[in-house]
Order: structure tokens, then sequence, then C-alpha cells
């Protein structure tokens, strides 16, 4: 259905390539689904390394160890990073699957919709990991528990509210 105009299954409007998403295998118009608004991009700060490479290869498991590969530019961003036991990734969707409504959730087998789940396939191909912190050296974060696969493109890293929560606050004298 790509490369050419499609009809939106919705509002019956000519939708040209990269303005409609295919929902429960019919074509949706962006207009339809988000409403008048622009989208707006993000800079990737970095990409995930790691040893899966297709969908659906990951998921409750996590056990493997992941790289997060954050451009130079962003090591001036990264002091003391290796000292949090948890972080946030977020990252973006590169390799999404057919977008779908309800589907039954794997650990489960609940019916639930993609906002209910940790499926990557989503209106917006946003994703988020908690992950646990290995180590660093330089411009690479070793984490444990990222359900990305190879290849993902990082949006931005946090330190966890659980993280956070254990830390003391320390006091300033003076």
């Amino acid at each position: 259905m790509s490369g050419r105009n499609i009809i939106c299954s919705e509002c019956a409007c000519s939708c040209r390539e990269g303005k409609w998403l295919e929902v429960d295998g019919v074509p949706v118009c962006r207009a339809c689904l988000f409403g008048e608004v622009e989208p707006f991009c993000f800079y990737p700060i970095g990409v995930v390394r790691n040893s899966q490479h297709k969908k659906g290869e990951f998921g409750l498991d996590k056990k493997g160890v992941s790289e997060l590969r954050l451009h130079p530019g962003m090591v001036r961003f990264m002091s003391r990073v290796a000292e949090e036991s948890r972080l946030t990734v977020i990252w973006s969707v590169h390799q999404p699957g057919a977008l779908v409504t309800q589907f039954e959730r794997r650990w489960d087998d609940k019916r639930v919709g993609p906002f209910a789940a940790r499926t990557p396939n989503r209106p917006n191909g946003i994703a988020i990991s908690e992950v646990t912190v290995l180590g660093r050296q330089e411009n690479v974060i070793l984490v444990n528990g990222l359900d990305a696969i190879d290849g993902t493109p990082i949006l931005d890293i946090k330190a966890s509210l659980e993280s956070l929560r254990r830390t003391p606050k320390t006091t300033r004298q003076g």
C-alpha cells in the first residue's frame, strides 16, 4: 500500500505516502489518528548494540547485556552516569510490526491494546525501558534488561525514579 495515494478507511480522504498508517490491516490517515497537529523530530543520541537482531527476539527474558553507544558529542552529558544503579532509556522503535488495536499480551494472554502493553507496535514508535547499569567505558554505557534490538536509536537517558528514591539527598553546610 505504500508509494501511491490511498483512501483513508475512516474519513475517505486521499492520503499520500507517509501521511497514513496501517491499523488492523486497513489504511488510516494520520489526521484521523492524531488530529490536526504537526509532527516534530528528535535527534538520536546514540544506538543500541546487543545480540538481539530480530523483532520478537527480546521481551521478558532481559538477561542480555546491551551497550548504549552514545555519539561522541554526548560524552559531555555523561558525568557520573555509571554511579546510577538504574536508568530509564527512551528509544525509537525502528522495526515496527503491524499496528493492531487489540492482541493477546504475551505474559498473561490478556486481550489488550498497545497502551496496556509493552509492544513495539505503537501509534508513535517511542519506547522506554528500565535498565540496570553495569558500567561505562568512554561513550558506552553497559546495561542489563534492555528490551530493544541491535541498531535501535536511543532518544534519551534518565536516572530512573527507583534509583533516585534510593539515593539519599545530601545537605550542604555553610
